[in-house]
């Protein structure tokens, strides 16, 4: 380090034209504060010792030289300190906001040398005190030039990993600095006569300077500004340039303060373009993650869906197949009715998973018919009886409303009621009361309240109460369980009905109210679906191919055809259906989209190429997009298990009648 610094210093010392000790351009001042940087303080000793033999081989004495030395050293000493404490050290030129403190810092840190080393050459009588501010001015104006122009390329260079080759950039790379030095040649070079007339042609270099700075790193940035200086330097030490002035001192210390600025101000944008190409790579990471997330949650719900839905098929199948078994007891039809409730409650629930996605990505579908709000009620408080009773709940309705009539999806307007009776049930202790009421405060509109005297809900907490996964404290969620979606999805099954839902609470452990506000029906009749009049009647001895790997359901819908006098084959496989059809023709194809050995939708397109057969499809799957499949397949219609005998029947019909 020490021999670095002395030929480094010897050689810069040849341009020393005002006085022997100073010289405007001093590449040793950046030489030693990027040593300290990349290597540490404990260099010291081995810059002090260069500049002590530099300036001890070239004028003064052994008291000056040791002068000069110590302000050498505390300089670059001073820099490293302020860049490391406030500017973050080799990583200085990661950001603009840091190249800027660099440059304050090193303007703070050069006023050192010059100070002490001028000032004991001028005691001893080896410098004029009429010229100390000549001398000063240049002393630090070379010591500043030399931090900026050759600290940033050798930290940059020596701390930073090489990157990879890529042609492309690289090809860029080489462009933009084979411009930038021919562009320096053309001002400082002396090729063209603009130049040996010294025109202020300074201008010209701006715009490739910026460009430099926006595409390439502040590496490469700083190496272009490099072979800028060298070349400006030699040029205007041979007249050449818009900086020659008639004393060749002055015309390099206006070289310098142009190479300065335009340094600190090319590497702080290249910075700053990094900063923001970094930024743009972690959001774009973010979301691909984001992206990544949101599929892997929609495939689990799809295939939730599925797997939880394929084993109700068999058991409504069923106890659809019970209701023509001849003359059951008496008391069957209320159990029956009973278990298809809760059965489809189940499936319900299923479908609240969907739901959510479907909402984020706003593509609800609602059928909307005239329901009795007030059975709706019923309905839900007879499907949560059990949970009520375990915890000794006394539930109450207070029906006043005389217009109960609602526009609605009825599964989605009985799923906000659910929500809300559930979420009473869950945040209200034993013995506790939940009351049901509605009324009409105004003409054609009926609100409906659930209050209960729970736990209530904080203020803090009212503002969020509707948001995803909410349920107060950490403590409620491990107390109550739960993901909190209830609320959640109540909220925008609301407002997709052009209803209101807001809660109310008069703090902790007083309660809470949820109100529901919404038109009723005779403001809507006139825009609600007419009924088909004219509905086909349901087929019978239709030939239907059956095709199903779950051999409960195959079997309960097999014998739930037959018992609607249809002739029913039943097969497990595609192959096995292949085999079948291959023997005999069928009027209806009803299949499971998912087989062992294939899926109905090549079944059917094996089918129809020898038959003209007509297909429903069955399955687990009900995303837009697997129903959008099955019927690009051939399949006419697409049914979500578990299959309701009704909706089944009424499928059959609309698709024989074409």
């Amino acid at each position: 380090m020490a021999a670095v610094y002395f030929l480094a210093g010897k050689l810069s010392l040849k341009l020393a034209f005002l006085h022997a000790s100073a010289s405007p351009v001093w590449p040793p001042a950046g030489i030693a504060l990027a040593a300290l940087l990349l290597f540490g303080f404990r260099l010291w000793p081995a810059i002090f010792i260069g500049a002590f033999l530099v300036n001890l081989t070239t004028a003064g004495n052994i008291p000056t030289s040791i002068g000069i030395a110590t302000g050498n050293t505390l300089e670059a000493v001073m820099g490293a300190w302020l860049i490391q404490r406030f500017a973050g050290g080799v990583r200085v030129f990661e950001r603009a906001y840091d190249v800027f403190r660099f440059a304050l810092a090193v303007a703070v840190s050069t006023l050192i040398s010059p100070t002490i080393g001028l000032t004991g050459l001028a005691m001893a009588g080896f410098a004029d005190w009429a010229s100390y501010p000549d001398i000063w001015l240049t002393w630090w104006l070379g010591d500043l030039g030399g931090m900026i122009m050759f600290a940033p390329l050798l930290v940059l260079w020596l701390a930073q990993p090489f990157r990879r080759i890529n042609p492309a950039r690289d090809v860029e790379v080489a462009i933009l600095l084979l411009l930038l030095t021919l562009l320096s040649e053309v001002v400082f070079g002396g090729w063209f006569s603009i130049s040996t007339l010294n025109y202020p042609i300074a201008f010209l270099l701006g715009p490739i300077i910026v460009w430099t700075s926006f595409r390439l790193s502040a590496r490469e940035t700083a190496t272009g500004l490099f072979v800028l200086s060298a070349i400006s330097f030699w040029g205007t030490l041979q007249h050449y340039g818009p900086f020659v002035r008639a004393d060749p001192n002055q015309s390099l210390l206006i070289l310098q303060s142009f190479n300065i600025l335009t340094t600190i101000t090319a590497i702080a944008l290249a910075a700053g373009m990094t900063e923001r190409r970094r930024a743009e790579t972690a959001l774009e990471e973010q979301r691909a993650t984001v992206e990544a997330a949101n599929r892997t949650k929609d495939n689990f719900l799809a295939m939730l869906s599925h797997e939880l839905r394929t084993p109700l098929t068999p058991v409504l199948a069923a106890l659809d197949a019970l209701k023509f078994e001849p003359h059951p007891p008496a008391d069957v039809d209320a159990t029956l009715a009973m278990m298809r409730r809760n059965i489809e409650l189940e499936s319900q629930l299923i479908d609240d998973l969907l739901d959510l996605t479907r909402i984020t990505k706003d593509k609800m579908q609602l059928d909307f018919e005239p329901i009795d709000a007030h059975q709706a009620v019923r309905n839900v408080i007879e499907m949560c009886a059990s949970e009520a009773n375990a915890k000794k709940l006394r539930v109450q309705l207070d029906f006043q409303a005389t217009d109960f009539r609602v526009m609605a999806d009825p599964a989605k307007f009985q799923q906000i009621i659910w929500n809300l009776f559930k979420n009473a049930i869950k945040f209200t202790g034993e013995n506790g009361a939940i009351t049901i009421a509605s009324a009409n405060h105004l003409p054609h509109i009926l609100t409906l309240s659930v209050s209960d005297t729970g736990i209530g809900i904080e203020p803090e907490v009212m503002e969020r109460i509707f948001n995803p996964f909410e349920q107060g404290e950490r403590s409620f969620q491990r107390r109550f369980g739960g993901l909190g979606l209830g609320l959640t999805i109540s909220k925008s099954l609301a407002q997709a009905h052009g209803a209101s839902l807001i809660a109310k609470s008069e703090g902790t452990g007083r309660g809470a109210t949820f109100l529901l506000t919404m038109k009723t029906a005779e403001l809507d009749e006139a825009s609600a679906k007419p009924r088909a009049l004219d509905a086909p009647a349901p087929p019978t001895g239709l030939r239907i191919l059956l095709v199903d790997d779950h051999p409960d359901t195959c079997a309960a819908l097999e014998r739930l055809l037959q018992l609607r006098g249809h002739s029913v084959t039943a097969a497990h496989t595609m192959r096995a259906a292949l085999e079948v059809a291959g023997g005999s023709s069928f009027d209806l194809l009803i299949s499971d989209v998912g087989l062992p050995d294939g899926n109905g939708m090549d079944l059917i397109r094996y089918l129809r190429i020898k038959q003209p057969i007509r297909g429903i499809a069955i399955s687990g799957f009900g995303m837009d997009s697997d129903i959008r499949k099955s019927l690009e397949a051939g399949f006419s219609e697409h049914l979500v298990k578990p299959v309701k005998l009704e909706k089944l029947e009424a499928t059959i019909a609309r698709v024989m009648a074409g």
